[in-house]
């Protein structure tokens, strides 16, 4: 009995020094996520999270169901290709044709009221915010300095970043892109208390404009300058420019780094597949909704073209404003992806889009694109083509 309770005193001793010592050390985000991973059962972020941290509703005031295509109940997966979706965890498989619903699919308790993690499938969303901002005056140019928003960008090496270089992943910022990593500056903006502080105070550790290095924090900032121009929160602006807009069906939530704070808008959008899947119907329509323009065509088109900047020693083929590029059979094809495989793929010369959303995903191949991507985009095309 003596043993034991020295056993215990000493456990509590060794973890108060270890939780002193990541508040003496500016880690203070690494309590709160070993209470959200570890302690759970976890070792990252999850899809289903949101209950875990604040977040405000954003509200589906008009919705506007998707139409079904005529041949919605008569296509399935074949059973390879929903083995390869198991394999790797899917919770959701959409797909979108001409217009209508096609297929969709949803595995282990997940159904289509489901709201999900979009990790930076969210950062896709501030592009379209960026686009209308553009379109409506409130930004005249994306090569207007960022000091221009916000009196932080002001002076020093920060003066010289312009909104280009945040839509394009080349600030220049030094801000630790991990996934892994429980020290890393992502663990600090999902797990910690201070997400604006964070992005903005990131030292400069090179010149902009030069290389793609892909930073969650430069579309932090671009979020404080959304909020800046509009003097807005971000919910408000994505539910009056998007959600209202594009006919959402269901509530989607925005998380929080703490009650009252700053949105965390490099990652947390938590909505439905079918929802989800608006944004690529936007993108496949050249920036249109039911007839309407919502993102200036001139913007639409900049963010799926590849930024003249460098990427590992080549040319950028891979980026535009928040989006991700890529070919198909030597035609252009975008997508939106986020943490664990959370994609929207836009495949645009057949009329393609679709939502996959689970929890795991492959590396990425040599050209930097997750190797699993290509196979859903196979599948999905090869739905359409087995449509009677």
């Amino acid at each position: 009995m003596h043993l034991l309770r020295n056993l215990l005193l000493w456990t509590i001793g060794v973890l108060a020094a270890l939780l002193a010592l990541a508040y003496f050390t500016g880690n203070d985000h690494i309590p709160r996520g070993v209470r959200y991973t570890y302690l759970i059962g976890r070792t990252a972020p999850e899809i289903d999270d949101r209950e875990f941290f604040p977040s405000t509703e954003i509200p589906a005031e008009k919705p506007m169901p998707w139409p079904h295509a005529s041949d919605h109940d008569r296509v399935a997966l074949l059973p390879a290709e929903e083995q390869r979706l198991t394999d790797l965890h899917s919770a959701s498989f959409a797909v979108f044709h001409r217009d209508s619903l096609l297929f969709e699919q949803y595995w282990d308790g997940w159904s289509d009221e489901s709201v999900i993690n979009s990790f930076s499938v969210a950062k896709s969303y501030v592009s379209i915010l960026t686009g209308i901002a553009m379109g409506e005056g409130r930004i005249e140019s994306v090569f207007q300095h960022v000091g221009d928003f916000l009196p932080e960008y002001k002076e020093g090496c920060y003066a010289k970043i312009t909104i280009w270089n945040l839509l394009t992943m080349s600030t220049g910022l030094d801000w630790s892109e991990s996934g892994a990593s429980p020290f890393s500056d992502n663990a600090k903006g999902y797990y910690g208390t201070h997400v604006r502080e964070l992005a903005l105070m990131q030292p400069c550790r090179e010149e902009p404009g030069k290389e793609f290095d892909y930073i969650s924090g430069s579309t932090q900032i671009m979020a404080e300058v959304l909020e800046a121009v509009y003097e807005r929160p971000l919910d408000e602006l994505v539910q009056e420019k998007i959600w209202r807009a594009l006919g959402a069906e269901h509530a989607a939530w925005w998380g929080m780094d703490r009650e009252g704070g700053d949105y965390k808008a490099f990652c947390c959008l938590y909505a439905t597949t079918r929802d989800f899947a608006r944004i690529g119907q936007l993108y496949l329509d050249s920036g249109m909704w039911m007839g309407r323009q919502i993102i200036p065509r001139e913007f639409w088109h900049a963010s799926i073209t590849p930024a003249a900047l460098m990427d590992k020693g080549k040319p950028n083929q891979r980026y535009g404003y928040y989006w991700w590029l890529a070919n198909l059979d030597g035609r252009p094809i975008y997508y939106a992806r986020g943490f664990h495989g959370q994609y929207v793929v836009v495949i645009p010369h057949e009329r393609i889009v679709f939502v996959r959303t689970g929890t795991k995903r492959e590396e990425v191949n040599k050209v930097g694109h997750p190797t699993d991507v290509f196979d859903w985009i196979a599948i999905a095309r090869a739905m359409v083509s087995r449509r009677s």
